[in-house]
């Protein structure tokens, strides 16, 4: 926990920084407030979960924060932190939000799946732009007088809302849920050798041969080429119906970023050089572990020999799994000596084991420090990965799409993790991985 208040006090510092004052002048107790607007136009769970806690802790300390994302703070909810400098500028209503959206009964894997994300981004990127932009609350926001210090943005598939910065001329600092993005790294003048800065989307670790830093350099290259092409030339017509046609080319604002706020940890993605500017702060969004609901803590409670954390994050629909699949699991789940708390989206699981509990949504973080919790399956989503690392709870990880490659590639060649490829998962192969995590003392 002390590392984690260190970290935001450095987080809070480059905030300060970056809109003009000293570090001289800098206190965690600051009086002077900074108006901030953060603009956050991803519609997965995952990513805002990052950013929330920063974004209600400048509130907390009496700085007025303007925020566009899909997850509005519901203030009127038992047990929600009143914070009247936080005001939400809603997206609910442009695109649909990812939750439980990501269904298995197709899921497959082959190489071709990294290389296809790439215009997958493209295209969510400008179908999320385009669609927010109409909004009435936006558009009310791009014509105001309002006057900021400070803007933070997501630094995902698109640079669609650096035309805020153009807007109010104001400071900027990008942040991102995940490892840096291959285009990130030059904004910052930052440097990213491929032979040993693994891509986000391929599954290297940095530990990587001579062939996959070929393939490493020419998919950075590549990823590169194309956003900073293709992906701009698309956004920039888009921001210019949005703001008008005095927008500057984005790359040109792009490199004006104060500084870069990245979830990533050195200790579990390996050391790497960067620039002054690059601020790790992997782990922001853990907090202290609450108690757990009564049905969870009486079942976790008699879990004598063990318990097991399964659950797949906020996009992926495990009640989806194809029958052979979830066969397979079930008969591993239910022969080992062990209690199993599942993430599971519907009432009913059919043979479901006596020794197996299901649960549509369950406070992940708090489970995992339950003591009796003692290993964790999961998909190598990065706040769960980060959680369990910070816990200390060996993984299966069965990765699936996005970074979680490269997620579950970084835990394996620490030692924290052993990996299992989706379409390789069976009886044999889940069985084995559940085997090492529980009674391997590496």
């Amino acid at each position: 926990m002390l590392e984690q208040n260190l970290r935001m006090i450095l987080v809070l510092l480059v905030i300060f920084i970056a809109t003009g004052r000293s570090s001289t002048e800098f206190t965690s107790k600051a009086k002077e407030k900074f108006r901030i607007l953060g603009v956050f136009h991803h519609p997965g769970k995952s990513h805002f979960d990052v950013f929330k806690p920063l974004l209600e802790e400048l509130a907390r300390r009496g700085h007025d924060v303007t925020v566009l994302s899909f997850f509005p703070r519901k203030v009127n909810d038992t047990g929600v932190e009143v914070l009247p400098n936080y005001k939400d500028i809603s997206l609910l209503g442009s695109v649909d939000v990812w939750v439980n959206v990501v269904h298995l009964e197709t899921m497959s894997y082959s190489f071709m799946n990294h290389i296809i994300e790439l215009p997958k981004l493209r295209e969510w990127g400008l179908e999320h732009c385009e669609a927010i932009f109409k909004l009435a609350n936006v558009k009310k926001l791009i014509n105001s007088k309002e006057k900021y210090d400070l803007i933070l943005t997501e630094n995902f598939n698109s640079d669609c809302f650096l035309g805020f910065v153009h807007r109010f001329q104001a400071p900027f600092i990008a942040m991102t849920s995940h490892q840096i993005m291959p285009w990130g790294y030059e904004r910052m003048g930052s440097p990213d050798n491929p032979s040993y800065v693994p891509c986000t989307f391929l599954g290297f670790s940095s530990r990587m041969n001579f062939k996959e830093r070929v393939i490493n350099t020419v998919f950075t290259s590549v990823a590169k080429l194309t956003f900073n092409t293709a992906y701009q030339w698309s956004t920039q017509k888009i921001v210019n119906d949005a703001f008008g046609p005095n927008v500057p080319p984005l790359d040109e604002i792009a490199r004006q970023t104060a500084a870069y706020l990245h979830n990533t940890h050195y200790s579990l993605h390996g050391a790497k050089p960067v620039a002054g500017n690059l601020v790790e702060i992997g782990g922001i969004h853990i907090g202290k572990a609450k108690a757990l609901p009564g049905d969870i803590k009486r079942f976790l409670d008699d879990a004598n020999d063990g318990a097991l954390l399964f659950s797949w994050g906020s996009m992926v629909k495990a009640s989806s799994l194809p029958e052979e699949k979830l066969m397979a699991i079930l008969k591993v789940l239910g022969n080992i000596p062990r209690r199993v708390i599942w993430k599971w989206e519907t009432n009913q699981l059919p043979m479901k084991p006596k020794n197996v509990m299901i649960t549509k949504w369950l406070p992940q973080f708090d489970v995992m420090n339950h003591p009796n919790v003692k290993a964790y399956l999961s998909h190598g989503g990065l706040l769960g990965l980060t959680e369990g690392v910070y816990v200390g709870l060996p993984m299966v990880i069965v990765p699936m799409y996005g970074d979680q490659f490269h997620n579950a590639a970084a835990a394996a060649a620490r030692g924290a993790a052993v990996i299992v490829r989706y379409d390789e998962l069976d009886e044999i192969t889940l069985k084995s991985a559940l085997d090492k995590v529980f009674n391997d003392t590496r």
